[in-house]
């Protein structure tokens, strides 16, 4: 069955940033084919409802409050998923924000600069290296990092992000290449997502109806549109796909409307 290529029975897997939008959506529909999760986000109680959402497929969740800046608390987070699982079979770096990067080049100094860098790039680094041993011992392991159409477009206020995120593409490919055949490395670089971070967008009329006319598929994307594409690039059903940047933006050609930058720049 085709479907089969898409399972993931008894696989663990790493979902950071699953306590909201993205991830969760990530975290749900892995455990929906199989695996067991294990949720990570700095608030307890959204990945506990995370964690709930995931047992009631039928597997196990174990939720880990991590600060992914905190290279210590990476290396707890990875010491408590073998203490719990025994192994690691799957890592997605989901975890990422424009964070205190968000501004003019005027305003965000260094210290902002480096914030984003480390939440985006740092973190997603530094979690895989400390994966690397555990990846080794699984037959069929897969990283799948988060990116975002930012790597690519030009917008004002995200240069700290944006490099994040571009860093992030070609650190993909080259991990993809260095780690190759044994573990595969792809990453999902969404458009605009109707997610929590952009409910201001999906909540008004005309900044939704802004955003949508620079989309040629005239719609926002919707978490499980993201989620769709890490389960294709970390199951069986990629095998022969490694060190690819798998856009799913809807055919987005350009930068949001002006109404958008205009909210942003005065929220």
């Amino acid at each position: 069955m085709l479907l089969d290529a898409f399972r993931l029975d008894g696989k663990t897997v790493i979902v950071t940033g699953a306590g909201k939008g993205i991830g969760k959506c990530i975290a749900e529909s892995f455990a929906e084919m199989g695996a067991n999760v294990v949720c990570v986000a700095r608030t307890l109680a959204d990945i506990e409802i995370t964690a709930i959402a995931v047992r009631a497929h039928g597997v196990q969740a174990l939720a880990v409050v991590c600060d992914v800046t905190k290279e210590e608390a990476l290396a707890q987070l990875v010491a408590e998923t073998i203490s719990t699982f025994g192994g690691i079979d799957i890592l997605i770096n989901n975890a990422g924000a424009p964070g205190r990067g968000w501004g003019s080049i005027d305003k965000v100094d260094m210290s902002r600069f480096e914030h984003t860098m480390r939440i985006n790039l740092s973190s997603a680094y530094a979690l895989t290296h400390l994966c690397l041993p555990h990846l080794r011992q699984s037959p069929q392991a897969s990283i799948v990092n988060i990116s975002s159409a930012l790597s690519w477009m030009v917008d004002k206020n995200f240069s700290a992000y944006a490099a994040a995120k571009a860093g992030m593409n070609q650190m993909t490919r080259i991990m993809s290449y260095e780690l190759a055949p044994s573990i595969r490395v792809n990453a999902v670089a969404p458009g605009a997502v109707a997610t929590p971070s952009l409910a201001f967008i999906s909540n008004d009329p005309k900044l939704k109806a802004d955003a949508e006319r620079w989309i040629p598929l005239r719609r926002l994307g919707d978490p499980i549109d993201i989620a769709l594409g890490a389960l294709y690039l970390a199951s069986p059903a990629s095998s022969f796909t490694t060190g690819k940047i798998l856009e799913i933006d809807g055919g987005m050609q350009a930068l949001p409307g002006s109404a958008i930058q205009a909210h942003l720049d005065n929220p």
